[in-house]
């Protein structure tokens, strides 16, 4: 690989680090990664975007060309992308997410709205696979039903909310790389919001005080309101770590660090929820009366 970086950027490097078929180096005090990435119809629009983030925000990594003016590399057959970026950190706050969120947008592309067919998508394929392979994964099989029932009300919320009053912004894919383009995209702009509040929470993280905050000061409109509730609904943070389980990277007995949560996450919804009811007409009866928790418990048959 350091024949091929002098060969496509001429860069001399002395030392790589590899993982994950991720390749990381340091060249006179900048920071690169040299990966592996898939052409898309959107990379235009991502290098476009990225040319114009980086001048607005030296944060942002840029994404570096090639000898031939390329922003993909073919080395054996695989195509690679390059990125260069300074220090960061990796504590990511709220207010660092509004700011970003508040940047304003010369395109709105790779648009990522269309919640929908996206999570219709991902729940219909998780249903069919639990089918064929919920066997050899008790606690999932067990416990899926449960998530299937938050993703369906999420839809439901979603599907039946008006889309005017509802904002576009810079946003990301998930919120654990925000300075990377790769997981830059425009969509609304609460997306970010709820999935930092969601990251903190499973992550053993007292998110009351944020939560407070933001629930008393935001600004969003009533359908914002709708789609902030929809999308803290939504558990991205059971099908992300379920895709990682059946994919062989983490051990089935971790997702129960998401299972015991569960009462507690239910009442961080239903706050939302009857904060947000107050000042718009909003009535979704599981939080008037139901817990799902119980059904969970009934589910798995125990404690963990």
């Amino acid at each position: 690989m350091k024949n091929a970086l002098i060969y496509y950027y001429n860069i001399n490097v002395s030392s790589i680090h590899q993982k994950n078929d991720v390749y990381y180096f340091n060249v006179e005090n900048n920071n690169y990664i040299f990966l592996k990435y898939d052409y898309s119809d959107e990379l235009d629009d991502i290098y476009r975007l990225n040319k114009f983030l980086y001048q607005s925000n030296p944060c942002f990594y840029q994404i570096i060309l090639n000898k031939n003016n390329e922003i993909l590399t073919f080395i054996d057959n695989i195509t690679y992308i390059l990125l260069k970026f300074g220090e960061q950190s990796n504590i990511v706050s709220l207010n660092e997410i509004i700011k970003l969120n508040n940047t304003v947008m010369p395109l709105n592309k790779p648009k990522r709205d269309n919640w929908n067919k996206l999570w219709c998508d991902k729940v219909d394929y998780f249903e069919y696979q639990i089918t064929q392979i919920g066997k050899k994964y008790p606690i999932i099989r067990e416990s899926f039903n449960y998530y299937l029932g938050l993703s369906e009300m999420a839809i439901a919320l979603y599907n039946n909310t008006p889309k005017d009053n509802l904002y576009l912004s810079l946003s990301h894919k998930r919120i654990i790389d925000l300075y990377n383009p790769l997981n830059i995209i425009v969509d609304f702009r609460v997306r970010d919001v709820c999935e930092y509040f969601k990251t903190k929470f499973f992550s053993s993280v007292n998110i009351d005080e944020e939560l407070n905050l933001f629930l008393t000061n935001n600004n969003l409109t009533n359908n914002e309101k709708n789609i902030f509730i929809s999308r803290m609904l939504f558990p991205t943070y059971y099908f992300d770590l379920y895709e990682l389980i059946i994919e062989g990277k983490e051990d089935e007995n971790c997702i129960k660090k998401i299972i015991v949560k569960a009462n507690e996450y239910e009442k961080i919804l239903k706050k939302i929820y009857f904060h947000f009811k107050i000042n718009n007409n909003l009535y979704i009866e599981w939080f008037e009366n139901f817990n799902l928790y119980e059904r969970l418990l009934l589910l798995l048959g125990l404690h963990f």
